[in-house]
Formats: structure tokens, C-alpha cells, sequence
């Protein structure tokens, strides 16, 4: 999304988790096997949140920025960015891969802490005055939590009766309705099957919790 974002002609490759990332070529590229890496020219960059920010630094222009000028937006845009692998990611992970029926009262509060994140998720795009985190323009912010929330509407929904809707979170109902609507989003997403097929496989195995994104 963030290179359709700005503009930047690239050849994409797919990497299936669990094989190609362990490959002897992939891992001479990326020693952490983790996805995503970017190859420019001679400069090779990997993690998702340094890739992002190079690619900001190299090919940003003003018409398309998603990287503000001023130190204190960037710095409230790393910030943010942060937030969402410490608290929504690991918030709306933890929930999914716990079983209910292990221990109910704390399905309970895992699903209201998830339900707390979401409202202070809420209440950051009301207070930027926009559509979006940092107002009326897309940022990094917007293009990194945007992933999370396509997965996880799927998969609440279909693993834990979880709804979005109706829970008094107008202005990010708003925001996942824009953000859905954008070109970079319609090129790049997934199918509502194929997202249910893979966290199948990721659930039955307590993926996420063996990678530490989950309880």
C-alpha cells in the first residue's frame, strides 16, 4: 500500500510464511525470515515500520506525502505506530487464539480490554479533526493499522461473534470505510476466504502465540 501510495513502480514476490521465508536465498537477503523485505538497487531494508520510513525518506514528494515535515507529527506518528503492535495487535491477537472455554472470565476481559483499544482508537482520529489519524490526509499511521483491521474484521467475526458494528465507534466505522475505499487498499487486499482459510491453519497450530504476537 505504501508504495502504491506514493507512486513507486516496483515487481512485487510473494512469500508464503512457513516455506519460502525459510529458504537459504530468502534468508541471505532477510537473516530474520520475516516478510516484508524491499531490494533497491544495492540497499536491501526489512520490517515493515523501517521500510515504510525509507521508503517515506526516498520517494516521498510533497503531493504524496505520508510523512509530515514537522518533528512533532512524525514523532506522534512513530508513536502511534508503536501503539499498534503493543496494544491492538497483541489486544485483538490475544482475543482471537484464547478459547473461551478454557476460562471464560478471561475471554471477557481480553474482549473489553480489545473493545477500551478500539475506542481510544476512536477517540485519536475525533481529536485529529479528519477522516483519518492525522486528520484529513493518509499517513503511515492509517497504512499500518490498516492491514491489522482488514484480518482481524474477518476473523473476530468469524472465530469469536465479534462485530465492529454498531458499538458507538463512529469516527473509526468512518476511517475503515475510507481506508477500504482507497486504490492502494482495492489492489492489495484479500478475500474474506482467504484470510478465513489461513488464520484456520494459523489458529489450529497457536501460531501467534508461538510468535509472541498473542498471550
Amino acid at each position: 500500500m505504501t508504495l502504491l501510495e506514493l507512486g513507486i513502480d516496483f515487481e512485487p514476490v510473494e512469500i508464503a510464511l512457513g516455506k519460502d521465508n525459510k529458504t537459504e536465498w530468502y534468508l541471505s537477503i532477510n537473516p530474520n525470515g520475516t516478510v516484508p523485505t524491499i531490494k533497491h538497487g544495492e540497499t536491501i531494508v526489512y520490517e515493515s515500520s523501517v521500510v515504510n520510513e525509507y521508503l517515506c525518506e526516498v520517494f516521498d514528494s510533497r503531493e504524496a506525502a505520508l510523512m509530515p515535515d514537522e518533528s512533532a507529527a512524525r514523532a506522534r506518528i512513530r508513536t502511534l505506530i508503536l501503539r499498534c503492535d503493543a496494544k491492538f495487535v497483541k489486544l485483538a491477537y490475544s482475543y482471537l487464539s484464547h478459547k473461551r472455554q478454557d476460562d471464560p472470565a478471561k475471554d471477557d476481559q481480553l474482549q473489553m480490554q480489545l473493545i477500551e483499544e478500539l475506542s481510544f482508537l476512536d477517540k485519536t482520529i475525533s481529536k485529529a479533526g479528519g477522516t483519518y489519524f492525522l486528520g484529513e490526509k493518509v499517513s503511515l499511521v492509517d497504512l499500518t493499522y490498516l492491514p491489522f483491521f482488514e484480518r482481524q474484521i474477518v476473523a473476530l467475526s468469524a472465530w469469536k461473534n465479534f462485530e465492529l458494528k454498531n458499538r458507538n465507534l463512529p469516527y473509526l466505522e468512518k476511517w475503515i470505510d475510507s481506508m477500504f475505499g482507497r486504490n492502494s487498499f482495492i489492489k492489495t487486499k484479500s478475500e474474506p476466504e482467504q484470510i478465513k482459510e489461513l488464520y484456520s491453519l494459523f489458529l489450529g497450530k497457536d501460531y501467534f502465540k508461538k510468535v509472541g504476537i498473542a498471550e
